[in-house]
């Protein structure tokens, strides 16, 4: 059990973690005003359900953002299709060979697919927040717990204002402590009333039970573990909840795998935050707002715009808003007419375009939305969209390691304690598994060896008319079944060796026995024209007795 002294250590701890994000807090905040409105406060804080839009005059940062979010989602984590399989890390050729092997990986994948897929865990709506913090803040959050009152895997994005982060040597990010609140009669439900820190005790005994309270989870690994005992408490990953004000532990337990993932968009040497498009863009979405509004300014003032009205007396301050009034001293007959500004709003939108197209293109936009011409093939369509999702490369690697790898892990472990997944085969039981990505973007990125596969077919086409021999180095089946893995082809449509097998074994049957009935009808063909000799050698015999003469 955790003593006063390390709940003491884990608040400090959360205090140094917490002064060294602050430098991060005015730009988060930036980002979110301008991209992000409906997320967190870092240095605004604002009642629920205040308008978070004031400061947005042109949408186009906010709807890059929520573009770029959906097109990472439809990409890499589409629950309509298999973005993921499974491996077998030592020997895959020959181990998965076996029916038994293949068949287990399938079915465990789909178990897992499946899991996300369930309308119960809203895993979809869940990963759309997760990628629109990452678009925009740079750093994402997901957690993955085990509910009680069901069996399964719940989901939940979690805020960036709420958790401070740290890195283990390997520059993984190990540690994570959540500053968030409950209400008093949620800590109650969820932990008991025994368990309930002093201040939190007199709230409840004064039915206060909306009354929210900040607590601190803190997750790390633990170093004193007994793996002969079975205890929450002796598992790899520590869970201490806190009501950090009381310095009182409201529990205390494990993990078997880290249910917080934290990822980055991408990650500066020395920092532990990470950086996003959205920073990149932000100086032109800011410049954009001003410009916006200098516009409809002008654009006021064109349709109601400041008139010049003739006046005797004192001349006063010019105004130059829409519809102001502004005297002057004229001759007489002056007639009321408009101030002209000699605005240019043309080149206004001009302006505000090319930065509306710098910034869709610094979100991938013109990517993600690419078009082909009307000239163009479908095989050129296709290749040109490879090429450019390949460019998203270094973001799909990261998000591999630091999410999409974790995650995966964390629900095969939390569905077969659950007994959810099928048992693996005996051959199995020591090996370890590799994550395959199969999404449409994965594909993008290995798209170069199926190139150079069609590529080499090309030559030896020609090679072969010259030499025969060059045909018959391709292995033409492994090259299909290759060449179908890369696109993404289910296995199920193809054929196993084994079908191949009874499929030639089948044809050769069927020609031995076309040749035994081809043998029998040439033999009969043989028999019957001996007897047609036969028979026309007995008429000429006949014939001849009767003419009375004698054939020897």
């Amino acid at each position: 059990m955790i003593n006063h002294d390390q709940v003491v250590h884990l608040c400090k701890r959360k205090g140094k973690l917490k002064a060294e994000r602050g430098s991060w807090e005015t730009h988060w905040q930036d980002l979110a005003n301008f991209v992000l409105p409906n997320s967190a406060d870092f240095n605004l804080k604002r009642s629920k359900g205040d308008k978070r839009s004031t400061l947005i005059y042109d949408s186009t940062g906010v709807h890059s953002n929520e573009m770029l979010a959906a097109g990472l989602h439809g990409m890499l984590t589409n629950p309509a299709s298999a973005w993921f399989g499974l491996r077998t890390k030592d020997d895959p050729e020959k181990i998965e060979e076996q029916a038994e092997v293949k068949d287990w990986l399938k079915e465990t994948s789909d178990a897992i697919l499946s899991e996300l897929s369930a309308p119960a865990v809203a895993f979809p709506s869940h990963i759309h927040e997760y990628y629109l913090s990452l678009c925009s803040i740079g750093t994402a959050c997901m957690f993955i717990g085990e509910p009680t009152t069901r069996t399964g895997v719940s989901f939940r994005a979690i805020n960036i204002e709420e958790i401070y982060i740290a890195e283990n040597a390997d520059g993984i990010i190990d540690t994570v402590f959540r500053s968030f609140k409950m209400t008093v009669r949620q800590i109650v439900q969820k932990w008991g009333e025994k368990s309930l820190s002093p201040r939190i005790a007199r709230l409840y005994e004064k039915k206060e039970f909306d009354k929210e309270v900040e607590l601190l989870h803190c997750v790390y690994p633990r170093e004193d573990i007994d793996k002969s005992k079975k205890a929450a408490t002796m598992l790899p990953v520590a869970s201490i909840y806190l009501d950090e004000k009381d310095k009182h532990v409201l529990a205390e337990g494990g993990f078997d795998e880290m249910p917080y993932m934290v990822s980055r968009w991408s990650k500066t040497v020395g920092e532990v935050f990470g950086r996003s498009p959205a920073m990149t863009a932000l100086p032109d979405i800011k410049m954009l707002q001003e410009m916006m509004k200098t516009t409809i300014k002008a654009g006021q003032k064109i349709v109601d715009p400041p008139l010049l009205v003739p006046d005797d007396g004192v001349l006063g301050p010019v105004r130059t808003v829409p519809g102001g009034l502004n005297y002057y001293r004229s001759s007489t007959g002056a007639r009321i007419e408009p101030l002209l500004t000699g605005g240019n709003i043309p080149i206004s939108f001009q302006m505000m375009e090319d930065l509306r197209s710098r910034i869709r293109m610094t979100f991938f936009l013109d990517q993600l939305q690419f078009q082909g011409g009307p000239q163009m093939t479908a095989t050129e369509v296709i290749e040109r969209t490879e090429r450019t999702l390949r460019l998203l490369g270094p973001t799909l690697g990261r998000l591999q390691s630091e999410f999409l790898g974790p995650m995966i892990e964390r629900i095969f472990g939390v569905l077969s304690r659950a007994d959810k997944l099928p048992l693996a085969p005996e051959i199995l039981q020591d090996q370890e598994l590799n994550i395959e990505y199969v999404s449409p973007l994965a594909r993008a990125q290995r798209q170069t060896e199926t190139q150079g596969i069609m590529r080499t077919l090309e030559f030896v086409g020609p090679i072969a008319g010259m030499d025969p021999q060059a045909a018959q180095i391709v292995k033409g089946a492994d090259m299909v079944r290759h060449i179908a893995d890369l696109n993404g082809v289910p296995p199920l449509l193809l054929k196993s060796d084994d079908d191949l097998m009874e499929e030639a074994k089948a044809q050769q049957e069927a020609m031995a026995a076309q040749q035994q009935a081809m043998a029998a009808q040439q033999q009969m063909a043989q028999g019957a024209e001996v007897m047609d000799m036969m028979q026309k050698g007995a008429n000429v015999a006949k014939t001849a007795k009767e003419a009375g003469l004698n054939i020897v």
